[in-house]
């Protein structure tokens, strides 16, 4: 039994059904979301790391509004 359903086909290309057809994409573009998401994904990291080491470090900043965003940068970093 356990045979037969793995090598049932689910796709039916015959009924022109769309979900069977996979999109290739070019590797250009590929590459290009890549680079655009991890630059993003750096880009945070640094940012939350110059407001956490900036509030931490000055005096000044350690207001009860600049604790809240030092909060949300440590939280954000964590994630």
């Amino acid at each position: 039994m356990m045979e037969i359903l793995e090598r049932t086909e689910l796709c039916f290309p015959e009924l022109l059904n769309t979900s069977c057809r996979k999109s290739i994409r070019p590797q250009y573009e590929t590459m290009i979301v890549y680079i655009l998401l991890s630059s993003i994904s750096l880009l945070t990291v640094v940012l939350n790391l110059l407001v956490i080491i900036s509030i931490s470090h000055f005096r000044q900043l350690q207001t009860p509004t600049n604790l809240l965003l030092l909060s949300l940068a440590v939280s954000d970093f964590l994630v």
